[in-house]
C-alpha cells in the first residue's frame, strides 16, 4: 500500500493516544521507519500495514475491524487536512452522486501517482425498491484486497455523511466481496462468490433522506409556512477561483510572496520537500504553512547587533519571499530539516532550512493593530483611451469589500470610465465587454484579467493576495475592450 496509509495510522494513534502509544505500536508490529518518516508516495508491503493494525488492535485492547473502521472516520480529517478538502466539497451535492464521482477523483490523481497505483472503485445507485420517503441508495464497492479493509469503507462512508452532508446513515450489508453465494437451487454446481461488496444506505432522519438521492420530498404548504421567519436574510459571500490560483503556480515558485500562503491545494509545496531520491516527502497543508511563515515572521528577526527574536524588530518581515529554483537540487530542503510536528523548538535557527531560502524584509512595517502587512495599499487605474488615471487608497476595515464596490465605483465617479460616444453605445449594446487588466510592467504583459462579473465576486483582500508577489507599487488596473462572445443557450447552461 502507498505510505499514506501508514503516515495516517501514525497521525490517527498519536492524535487520539499521544506518541508513547504510537511507539508501543511501532515496537509490536517490528516497525523501525522513524516518528513521521513514511513516504506517502512510497509502496509499503501490505504485511508492513497489516502488521501495524494488528499491533494497534492489540496495544489499544479493541478489535481489528474497529481499528479499522475508526481508520475510516479519521482519514476524511486526514486528507481535508492534506490539501484536498476543497476537490471532495465539490464532488456532488448528494450522497449517490459525491461517490460516484470519487472514482473520477482517482483517475485524476493517478496521473501523479507511481506507476501500479490501483484505485478501489465506488458507485451508487438509487434503490429501486425505496421510494421517495425513504430515498435509500445502493452503495458497491470492490478492492484488489477484497474485503480485507471493508471496516474501514464502513467509518469512512458514515464520516463523509456526517461531514459533508449533515447526516447520520445507516449500512445494511446485502453482499460480502469473495463471500460464496449460497445458491438453494443449485447445491451441487460450482461455487460462486460476490463480486463486489455492497450495502444498503437510509438516513437515520427520514426527514433528511433527501441528502442520500438528492430528490426531495414534497412539503405540505402549511410546513412550509411554519419554518418561514420574517426577520430571515441573506447573506453573501466572495471566494478567489480555484483556476486563477493555479494559474498562477509557477510564477509563484519564481517569485514567491504572500500568495503562497493562500493556496488550498498541495501543489506549492509538493516540490518543495523531497528526499534525495526526487520523491514527494511531506505536503503542508495550509493551515501548516501559515504557521510556519508565522513563527519565522515573529521569531527569526535579527536586531542590529545580530542577535535573533529582537522585540523592537518583532513582525517585521512582511514578504516571505525565498523562492525554490526550478531545477537547482540546492535549493531543496533536507529530510532533517522539516520537523515532523512543525515544533517551533525543533525549528531552529540553522538557516539552511527550507533550502538556505529566508524571507527577505517587506516593505510595509506592521500596521497600527501590529498585523502584518503583505500588500501594498494604492492601486492605480488607467484608462489607456484617454488621459484618465485615478490612485486608490484602502484601509484595512474596507478589504472584505468587492472590486465592483470598491474600485469600480470609484472610477467611475473620477471619471476614468469615460468613452466616446460610440464606444459608449456599443457597451451599452453589449458588443464590448469592459475586462480590467493586471498590469505587469516589468515584462509588458497582463498578470491577470478581470472580467466586469469577477469584479462582484473578487474581494479588495484577494486581489493584494493575488498580487502579493509580484511586488506591484502600484497595483496596476488597466481598463481594455474587448469585443463580446455571443454564447447559445445550450451552451451556457453547459
Amino acid at each position: 500500500m502507498f505510505g499514506w496509509i501508514n503516515d495516517c495510522t501514525e497521525c490517527l494513534v498519536v492524535s487520539k493516544f499521544g506518541e508513547e502509544t504510537w511507539h508501543k505500536v511501532k515496537e509490536k508490529a517490528n516497525c523501525d521507519v522513524v516518528d513521521g518518516g513514511f513516504l506517502r508516495y512510497k509502496y509499503y508491503p501490505d504485511s508492513d500495514t497489516v502488521a501495524l493494525v494488528v499491533a494497534a488492535s492489540e496495544v489499544l485492547g479493541i478489535s481489528i475491524d474497529e481499528v479499522l473502521h475508526a481508520f475510516g472516520d479519521y482519514f476524511i480529517d486526514y486528507v481535508q487536512d492534506n490539501g484536498y478538502s476543497n476537490v471532495l466539497e465539490c464532488l456532488g451535492g448528494n450522497l449517490r452522486d459525491w461517490l460516484s464521482n470519487l472514482n473520477s477523483l482517482h483517475d485524476h490523481l493517478q496521473a501523479s501517482y507511481p506507476k501500479g497505483f490501483v484505485a478501489p472503485v465506488f458507485w451508487s445507485e438509487d434503490d429501486p425498491k425505496s421510494g421517495p420517503e425513504e430515498g435509500a441508495i445502493l452503495v458497491y464497492y470492490y478492492s484488489q484486497r477484497g474485503s480485507l479493509l471493508v471496516p474501514l469503507v464502513v467509518g469512512l462512508l458514515k464520516k463523509l455523511a456526517k461531514c459533508y452532508f449533515d447526516i447520520e446513515i445507516n449500512l445494511e450489508q446485502l453482499a460480502l466481496q469473495d463471500e460464496v453465494i449460497e445458491d438453494p437451487d443449485n447445491p451441487d454446481g460450482e461455487e460462486k462468490t460476490h463480486e463486489h461488496t455492497c450495502w444498503r444506505v437510509t438516513s437515520a432522519d427520514p426527514d433528511e433522506a433527501q441528502k442520500l438521492r438528492g430528490k426531495r420530498r414534497r412539503k405540505r404548504r402549511e410546513d412550509a409556512g411554519s419554518k418561514y421567519r420574517d426577520d430571515a436574510t441573506l447573506t453573501t459571500y466572495t471566494s478567489t477561483s480555484s483556476t486563477v490560483m493555479r494559474n498562477k503556480y509557477e510564477r509563484t515558485f519564481q517569485e514567491g510572496g504572500a500568495q503562497a500562503s493562500f493556496l488550498r491545494v498541495e501543489e506549492f509545496v509538493q516540490r518543495s520537500f523531497f528526499n534525495e531520491d526526487c520523491e514527494l516527502y511531506h505536503a503542508l497543508t495550509l493551515e501548516q504553512y501559515v504557521y510556519l511563515v508565522g513563527y519565522w515572521k515573529t521569531t527569526k528577526v535579527q536586531d542590529s547587533n545580530g542577535n535573533n527574536n529582537s522585540p523592537e524588530n518583532e513582525g517585521m518581515w512582511c514578504y516571505e519571499v525565498w523562492a525554490i529554483e526550478n531545477d537547482d537540487t540546492a535549493t531543496w530542503p533536507a529530510l532533517e530539516d522539516l520537523p515532523p510536528r512543525l515544533n517551533p523548538a525543533l525549528i531552529g535557527d540553522d538557516p539552511v532550512q527550507f533550502g538556505g531560502k529566508i524571507p527577505a524584509t517587506g516593505a510595509f512595517p506592521p500596521n497600527g493593530d501590529n498585523d502584518l502587512q503583505s500588500f501594498k495599499p494604492k492601486i492605480r487605474v488607467l484608462n489607456p483611451m484617454g488621459p484618465q488615471s485615478v490612485d486608490l487608497v484602502f484601509s484595512a476595515d474596507v478589504l472584505s469589500w468587492s472590486l465592483e464596490r470598491a474600485v469600480a465605483n470609484a472610477a467611475l465617479e473620477a471619471k476614468v470610465m469615460e468613452f466616446e460616444p460610440d464606444t459608449a453605445e456599443r457597451i451599452d449594446n453589449c458588443e464590448l465587454e469592459v475586462q480590467w487588466v493586471v498590469w505587469n510592467d516589468a515584462s509588458d504583459e497582463a498578470y491577470h484579467t478581470f472580467t466586469g462579473g469577477d469584479l462582484s465576486m473578487t474581494s479588495l483582500q484577494q486581489l493584494y493576495d493575488l498580487t502579493a508577489g509580484a511586488n506591484f507599487d502600484p497595483i496596476k488596473l488597466v481598463i481594455q475592450l474587448a469585443e463580446s462572445v455571443a454564447v447559445d443557450d445550450d451552451e451556457e447552461d453547459i
